[in-house]
């Protein structure tokens, strides 16, 4: 009898550093998946594009109303309505509410310039509520929510702290720039021009110091979060 309960004894205490072990381990995967961030797509539409390249970096969500927080908000494309809600902070809806909440929580919100869709209508919309848009799409950059094009969405996500590096962006620019800089010196600055100079050269813009910016070309600016230094 005493073999016998030493041989089950020795079971149960095999058996239990068994389930041990594995409660272990399932409590450091959880763990692990409990530190990768959460991106959030604000979309009922798969884009296995955009999840593909988010994947090696978040975990990576679809929009639904159960959601209530996530580290990085993702807008592939915005409407109309939605454009003029958030612009003017109007929690009209689930999706406006959670986006408005996630600014609010500091979250970061990108939205991708591509997914504009009121500039499709460009050529043939009136200037004044064209315009009227333009100044919408400006509210949001604002606002907080920073409006990324294609080739710049991933990095602007991954950015754990774009005001330092833009500043120091800044001061390495201020102490580099030569002669060879390129400065627009024309006595008025236009959105096209900028669009133009910000594909050559990206984030910062060098001006003569009497010229004078156009409101569309601030507009511009402001949403593309872009430098302006004078000269």
């Amino acid at each position: 009898m005493n073999i016998e309960a030493l041989d089950r004894a020795a079971v149960i205490e095999a058996v239990t550093a068994e389930v041990m072990k594995q409660l272990e381990q399932l409590a450091e995967g959880k763990s692990v998946a409990a530190a990768q961030k959460q991106a959030v797509l604000l979309t009922a539409e798969p884009m296995p594009e955009l999840e593909n390249k988010l994947k090696p970096y978040y975990e990576v969500r679809y929009y639904d109303e159960t959601l209530r927080d996530c580290d990085v908000l993702i807008i592939p494309s915005i409407c109309i309505q939605l454009l003029a809600h958030l612009a003017n902070g109007i929690s009209a809806g689930p999706r406006e509410r959670f986006v408005l909440t996630m600014l609010l929580k500091g979250r970061k919100v990108i939205a991708l310039e591509e997914g504009l869709l009121y500039r499709k209508y460009k050529s043939t919309a009136p200037v004044l509520l064209y315009k009227m848009y333009d100044e919408f799409a400006g509210k949001l950059s604002n606002c907080g929510i920073r409006i990324a094009n294609e080739a710049g969405w991933l990095a602007a996500c991954l950015d754990e702290d774009r005001a330092a590096d833009m500043q120091a962006v800044h001061h390495a620019s201020s102490a580099e720039v030569t002669d060879e800089a390129e400065v627009l010196k024309r006595k008025v600055i236009t959105e096209a021009e900028v669009k133009k100079h910000r594909l050559r050269n990206g984030t910062e813009i060098i001006i003569d110091r009497h010229s004078i910016i156009t409101p569309l070309a601030q507009d511009y600016l402001r949403m593309q979060q872009m430098q302006v230094r004078r000269r």
